[in-house]
């Protein structure tokens, strides 16, 4: 009796939540992504220099993605691009590989990437292949290479310059970790070049 009480407590106050936060998000009609948004309207605060851009990876930037992973490999990859900003890919297959490079370049960008490290620090912290690795030259410059991060267990980078955020998932069962690691910051390093125009 006291537990399915205790349940129903629970659950009442869950939906109370989620009300309220339906709430109070009603009526605002401001695109968070938009760099003429409030303040009061922005899910991630106030970050200077965190404006939304227009970079993206367009079509060219992708079949260009394409052939810098064709160059390490035998074989020819198919390219599939979505290149609307601020939130562009490039998909890229050929046999077992799988590469997906997503660039996010919305409002925020730096701060939701570096919300993502912390958070993936707080839940697998003490587990090394799901806690963040710090990968050298391929983000901004920083004091302890902290704007790239390699998961192992994903096989993905994550890495920012600016207000440009990539993910690239970087899937060759061919490949060992570390060389896989090391393609997608090659890649990644390319994408930024591409996209900083």
């Amino acid at each position: 009796m006291f537990q399915t009480e205790h349940l129903g407590n629970l659950k009442a106050l869950w939906v109370s939540v989620f009300v309220a936060a339906a709430i109070a998000g009603c009526g605002s009609g401001s695109d968070i992504y938009s760099p003429a948004a409030t303040d009061a309207n922005r899910y991630f605060g106030d970050h200077p220099g965190q404006a939304a851009t227009q970079a993206a990876i367009g079509r060219g930037d992708c079949h260009a993605l394409r052939r810098a992973v064709e160059g390490r490999r035998d074989g020819r990859l198919s390219a599939q691009s979505e290149p609307s900003p601020p939130s562009s890919r490039c998909l890229l297959r050929g046999g077992d590989l799988r590469v997906s490079v997503y660039l996010d370049a919305a409002y925020a960008a730096r701060q939701r990437y570096a919300n993502r490290m912390v958070e993936q620090v707080q839940f697998y912290g003490a587990d090394p292949v799901k806690r963040p690795h710090a990968v050298a030259g391929v983000g901004d410059r920083s004091a302890h290479e902290h704007t790239a991060s390699w998961i192992p267990a994903f096989s993905t980078l994550y890495a920012v310059r600016g207000n440009r955020w990539l993910t690239i998932a970087y899937s060759d069962p061919s490949l060992p970790r570390p060389q896989r690691a090391a393609a997608a910051a090659a890649l990644a390093r390319e994408a930024f070049r591409l996209t900083a125009r």
